[in-house]
């Protein structure tokens, strides 16, 4: 018995519009790279172009998805640089790379407040650390000094 094998899906510009439509309507910038909630975010997208009827999906893992917008975000980059070198002006951009912009931008704004959270909480932990020497040494100085005036009041009361 031969088992009939699924044809593989082609991705054309009508499928990476609903991809990139899909991704935007989710929200999937807001949450750090990597993490079990983009990957819900990404479970979720693949679900719902799988629901899809027209045009048919059948992407089989989140994995795919993900990979897919790797794969356009880097090309789109590329492109965007080699126009930009060879004439020097902006181009007129198709929908799908109007999308891809404005993820682009969203993810680059996302990355730039997550390095800013990051530089906020080493100044605050650095800041922190520095008061807790502080703090520190002037314990040990109110030791010394505690220990030293025990040392002349025993002498004073010799001396009497």
């Amino acid at each position: 018995m031969a088992t009939k094998k699924q044809p593989v899906m082609e991705w054309t510009d009508d499928r990476y519009i609903l991809l990139l439509r899909e991704m935007i309507a989710s929200e999937l910038f807001q949450f750090k790279k990597g993490s079990p909630d983009r990957g819900k975010i990404w479970e979720s997208i693949q679900e719902g172009l799988n629901k899809l009827d027209h045009p048919k999906f059948t992407i089989k893992e989140k994995k795919g998805v993900r990979d897919r917008w790797n794969l356009l975000q880097v090309k789109f980059k590329r492109i965007q640089r080699e126009e930009l070198q060879s004439s020097g002006i902006d181009c007129v951009l198709s929908e799908k790379d109007a999308l891809i912009e404005e993820l682009c931008e969203k993810e680059d704004s996302f990355s730039a407040k997550d390095k800013k959270k990051s530089v906020d909480k080493e100044a605050a932990e650095e800041i922190r650390k520095k008061a807790m020497e502080r703090m520190a040494s002037k314990k040990k100085i109110k030791r010394i000094r505690w220990r030293q005036r025990q040392k002349d009041s025993k002498k004073r009361g010799r001396c009497s």
